[in-house]
Order: C-alpha cells, then sequence, then structure tokens
C-alpha cells in the first residue's frame, strides 16, 4: 500500500502545478527582484551577502531596472582590555563596506561602518564563538546601513 501511495502523490503533487521555491527557473537560480549582488569574499562576506539580499529583497523605490550590488568588505579584530596575565577580558570587531550599485542608468557608491564589541570567555573554543557571533551581528548591521543608505540616495532628488 505504502508504495503505491508515494507514486500517487508525486502524481498528484505535479498536476496542481506545485514548483519547489528554490528550484532552479531554466537551469539558472532566480534574482530576488531587480537587485543582484554580487558574491563577497570569505565567511563575513557570505553573511553579509546573504543580509544584504535579505534587506534588499522588498525592492527600492524608483528602481526600474536591473541593477548589480558589488561590496568591498574589510573586517578587523581588535583586543581593548587585556588582564594582568596578557589574556583579552573584550574585543571589538570593526567592519567597513564601500559599495557601488551599478545598472544601466544607475550609479549609486558609499560607505558604511560598523563596530561590535564582545566580552572574551576564558575558553578558547568560546573566544571563537563570540568572535564569529560578534562578526555575524556585524554584517547584519552593515547590511542594514547599506540598504538604508542606498534607499536614501534614491529618495532624495
Amino acid at each position: 500500500m505504502k508504495r503505491l501511495l508515494a507514486p500517487l502523490l508525486l502524481l498528484a503533487t505535479g498536476a496542481c502545478g506545485f514548483q519547489p521555491v528554490y528550484a532552479p527557473v531554466n537551469g539558472q537560480y532566480a534574482e530576488s527582484g531587480l537587485i543582484s549582488v554580487s558574491p563577497i569574499e570569505g565567511r563575513e562576506g557570505h553573511m553579509l551577502r546573504r543580509a544584504l539580499q535579505e534587506e534588499l529583497a522588498v525592492g527600492m523605490p524608483g528602481l526600474t531596472e536591473p541593477v548589480t550590488l558589488t561590496v568591498n568588505l574589510q573586517s578587523d579584530l581588535t583586543r581593548l582590555a587585556l588582564l594582568p596575565d596578557g589574556a583579552a577580558s573584550r574585543s571589538s570587531i570593526m567592519a567597513s563596506g564601500s559599495y557601488r550599485l551599478e545598472g544601466e542608468n544607475v550609479r549609486v557608491t558609499g560607505r558604511s561602518e560598523v563596530e561590535t564589541g564582545f566580552l572574551v570567555p576564558d575558553s578558547p573554543y568560546g573566544d571563537i564563538a563570540a568572535q564569529t557571533d560578534a562578526g555575524d551581528r556585524a554584517m547584519r548591521v552593515l547590511a542594514k546601513q547599506i540598504a538604508d543608505d542606498i534607499r536614501l540616495k534614491f529618495a532624495s532628488p
């Protein structure tokens, strides 16, 4: 009975016009809206790109043509407070992104910066996890700042 049910379920699903959300369209994955975000190097770059895609998925008021957003990311880890034994107790991640939004008739450039601090745990693995979390938070904030900056530039005449 179970062997008969699975093929019938597949036939019924295909007959209703079901198509998976992330399925390729004509062999390529579709971009969301008119804004495509170029790949950014590194783990933090990947996180920034994903956050930018989420922020810009709703589109941009006044944008009527396809454009590409290119971001040059720079990120630095700084140890701020040191304990008497030389170990860090507080650290900070400074991230800056200079961006360029280009299309056939559109060219917008800008730069945004963000700083995220975190307390350094005693264990080395905890330090790595804290750095990763702070980097992820910094990329989400940087993506929001870049998207807001682009929206402001499109809003002003």
